[in-house]
């Protein structure tokens, strides 16, 4: 049954050798498309005779485990014998009809190198195959105990042949990207640059993937890689294809540091130069900030502006932070980065942060209406928003309020500006609310000259406006006068406490009361009432 299958493939192999002849003769006078039906027709011919050769071999070993086979071992050894050169040309073929098709390159327009650089990743990719096919095809013959000496080291040198040649067109293509990318920086909107950038990083795809098919098999056969391999990865940037080698990652790292030594050496020095002129301008713009800030202070102060003390602080922060902006964009451009732009950039950048923060803009526009209509000021007293303190700072986005016990609440301008604002210290005097009960029992004109007596001495009752004390009303137990002194607003606490302590301890020497709800419990004996009842 194997020999019966060893004669058919022994006679699909001369048929099918035949029939790439015939090809081969045909290609000769075909018109551009038909030759590339024919090149690939001939290709899959090639792939299949070397698949049915291989499998010749195993029918051979399978045979002879059983006994000798002469003449079967003769035709094997002859068909590899005339096959093994045959490897070797059709790889110098395809290579050299990648070169014509890289020819073509020089004379084409830039919408044309993409086509020509998908039609030199097609026929690579066949040359590819066909280098893996021999390193198989010199594997098998190994198996059926051929000499593979001189085989062996023909692939080799043609191995680094391709290696070499590999290397070279990498190193173009990354210079050739490199100077694109370049062109492209000084003219974006260049169509032209675009397609011979797209096609140069084609053409460097197809060159990797070539170089790390033959890297591959170079390896098997246990020959130095090293300085290949180094290449691949700083044109791949996948440093993880060579982390198991320490020689390589070492040659690379050394590779690595000389090139930043020479960068360093080349242009170091104009950088560091730029850094420092960078440095020096902000320096420069930190100390303008500074002086601006100082000179508008003094301005404000000299001018007859009735600003209020959030006003000056917002305007003068304003401008300083202005300034500095200014000399951060002044230092930028000295590095060498466009403002046009950047500019443009930050103003698209603006309008999409607008408009996701709707909710801060209205406190932006509520803290403008605040300096504007100025209903509170620094160091004023107010209840806004559910909070009473005093305000201790104020941005275009919020205010900042200390509660009397020291807590610190930040409120939204916009919370402040639509709801009511009561503002305990805007004005100069403020008039103190107080209630003072006596018992029904007392003498009424005495506590009431009592009470008029305590407001006149106190040195920190206004005497205008004038303060005021009135009956007011008649409670369920007791007779309640309404104390109301005018005050400066700093004073006011003081007059209160002072007055209510004055007020208890001169009714206590007058001998008048100050009565306290009270109620009488009266308690029926039930018995008895049932008796009196009888």
């Amino acid at each position: 049954m194997v020999g019966k299958r060893a004669s058919e493939l022994l006679s699909r192999i001369n048929d099918m050798i035949v029939s790439g002849k015939r090809y081969e003769k045909k290609i000769e006078g075909a018109n551009a498309e038909e030759r590339l039906v024919l090149q690939l027709q001939i290709y899959k011919l090639r792939i299949r005779i070397m698949d049915d050769i291989h499998q010749l071999a195993d029918a051979l070993l399978d045979l002879e485990k059983v006994g000798p086979q002469p003449e079967l071992r003769g035709q094997v050894e002859d068909v590899f014998a005339r096959v093994t050169p045959r490897l070797w040309f059709h790889i110098d073929q395809l290579r050299g009809e990648i070169d014509k098709i890289r020819a073509r390159r020089i004379e084409a327009k830039a919408e044309e190198r993409s086509a020509i650089e998908n039609e030199v990743a097609n026929f690579t990719m066949r040359l590819d195959a066909f280098y893996e096919i021999s390193l198989a095809h010199i594997t098998k013959m190994k198996q059926v105990g051929m000499d593979v000496k001189e085989a062996r080291e023909n692939f080799i040198r043609l191995l680094y042949d391709r290696a070499d040649e590999l290397s070279g067109r990498l190193e173009l293509a990354l210079a050739r990207i490199d100077g694109l990318e370049t062109q492209l920086k000084e003219s974006p909107d260049d169509t032209n640059i675009v397609k011979l950038l797209m096609a140069a990083k084609k053409s460097l795809d197809t060159n990797t993937a070539g170089m790390d098919v033959v890297l591959g098999l170079m390896k098997t056969l246990e020959l130095d890689t090293e300085v290949y391999r180094t290449q691949l990865i700083s044109a791949t940037r996948d440093i993880s294809s060579g982390l198991l080698d320490t020689g390589m990652a070492v040659n690379l790292l050394g590779r690595t540091l000389k090139k930043v030594a020479g960068w360093l050496v080349d242009s170091g020095p104009k950088y560091l130069l730029k850094l420092l002129l960078f440095v020096g301008i902000l320096f420069v713009f930190r100390f303008a900030k500074r002086a601006v800030r100082v000179g508008l202070e003094k301005a404000i102060d000299a001018s007859n502006l009735n600003l209020s003390q959030l006003a000056r602080r917002m305007i003068v922060g304003t401008i300083s932070n202005l300034v500095m902006l200014f000399g951060i964009l002044v230092a930028l451009s000295q590095l060498g980065i466009s403002l046009g732009p950047l500019l443009a950039g930050l103003g698209v950048a603006g309008f999409i942060v607008g408009f996701a923060l709707q909710d801060t803009l209205g406190n932006f526009a509520a803290g403008i209406m605040i300096l504007l209509y100025r209903p509170y000021d620094m160091g004023d007293l107010i209840d806004v928003g559910g909070v009473f303190g005093k305000v201790d700072k104020m941005s275009l986005v919020s205010t900042s309020l200390l509660t009397l016990d020291n807590q610190l609440f930040v409120v939204p301008n916009s919370k402040i500006w639509g709801d009511v604002i009561k503002n305990v210290t805007a004005q100069d005097t403020r008039r103190v609310d107080m209630v003072f009960g006596i018992s029904y029992s007392d003498d009424i004109p005495k506590a009431e000259s009592i009470l008029e007596d305590i407001l006149q001495s106190h040195d920190k009752v206004l005497d205008t406006p004038e303060s005021m004390v009135r009956l007011h009303t008649l409670g369920a137990s007791s007779v309640d006068f309404v104390v109301r002194p005018w005050v400066k607003v700093d004073d006011y606490w003081d007059v209160y406490w002072d007055v209510t302590r004055t007020v208890k301890l001169r009714f206590d020497e007058e001998g008048v009361s100050i009565p306290f709800p009270q109620r009488d419990v009266h308690v029926y004996n039930q018995n008895l009432l049932a008796g009196e009842a009888e």
